[in-house]
């Protein structure tokens, strides 16, 4: 048997003048990689991400969409280390890693519901932790999990959300439903009152300094007694010009928990009440922050 038999090949591949169809170089070249196709598909992986989370371009936070807030915890929590991958590569944040509190945070829940949700992710392979238990998503999960969702049905209505089915209109269609208006806020936000002995606000610098700070002016001027992180930021920032967010307030009282304040789990939500301890150490710090606000004004000395 001749060699060109055992090998198969046939002697027009040899001949000087014949064209093989495909040759090593071609073969190999698909190895390579090829950016245009890469990027192709990344726009296609955002145009997915943008139905589910945006990022705050200051702080590179994930803000889920109502949609995404309809998904069950374990979803939500990929969600947000999907965004939080992306806030990374854009050098907003300096890691794509995240704790269970921060998570926690994050989703408005207890630390306590996240860890176990965690290490079932994890062992899933839709995550990975190292070992300081940070978790992180990588980025070949992402397309599929959001491919995921996108084909899935939200397993429970948005939070706020009427769980009842609008009537039907006459000519056969529903009503849009809309989201409640947070009542103790818009109570706060509309009734008329004078702020102005709580100026010393606005020279507060510590995310837990606010946050004391809303729960006594809560209590004091509209007789609430508990507030939601979300609630003391809207309070701070529209009644006054202090920038805080909801996540630096309950990352704060984390660490004086039981000291300064007392957690209420109602549900998904946490509300936080003031403690005797948080108010007189409040009071000090609001005493610092008159004398600076004095100091501050031209003309104006102690005498």
């Amino acid at each position: 048997m001749s060699n060109e038999s055992q090998t198969g090949m046939s002697s027009k591949q040899d001949d000087p003048g014949g064209t093989p169809g495909k040759t090593e170089q071609s073969i190999l070249s698909k190895l390579l990689f090829d950016e245009g196709e890469f990027l192709a598909r990344l726009e296609e992986t955002i145009g997915r991400a943008i139905r589910f989370f945006r990022l705050e371009p200051q702080t590179g936070r994930v803000v889920l969409t109502d949609d995404a807030k309809r998904r069950k915890v374990n979803d939500q929590i990929r969600l947000l280390l999907a965004g939080r991958y992306f806030a990374w590569k854009l050098n907003i944040v300096g890691t794509d890693k995240m704790n269970y509190r921060e998570i926690a945070v994050e989703l408005n829940r207890l630390p306590t519901s996240i860890s176990p949700e965690l290490t079932e992710l994890v062992r899933d392979g839709d995550l990975v932790r190292d070992e300081e238990g940070l978790a992180s998503m990588p980025f070949h999960r992402i397309d599929g999990t959001l491919r995921e969702l996108e084909q899935s049905i939200p397993s429970s209505r948005a939070e706020g959300e009427s769980t009842s089915m609008p009537p039907a209109r006459r000519n056969g269609t529903r009503r849009t439903v809309r989201q409640r208006i947070d009542p103790l806020m818009q109570s706060m936000l509309e009734k008329p009152v004078d702020l102005s002995e709580y100026i010393w606000v606005k020279n507060l610098k510590k995310a837990l300094d606010k946050g004391l700070a809303a729960l006594y002016i809560a209590k004091e001027k509209h007789g609430a007694n508990e507030m939601t992180c979300t609630q003391m930021e809207i309070l701070l920032t529209r009644s006054f010009p202090v920038k805080v967010t909801r996540t630096a307030i309950s990352m704060a009282f984390m660490d004086v928990k039981s000291e300064y304040v007392a957690a209420i789990a109602k549900g998904k939500e946490i509300s936080y009440t003031l403690l005797p301890l948080g108010k007189d150490y409040l009071l000090k710090v609001a005493e610092e922050a008159r004398k600076t606000e004095q100091e501050a004004k031209p003309g104006i000395s102690e005498t």
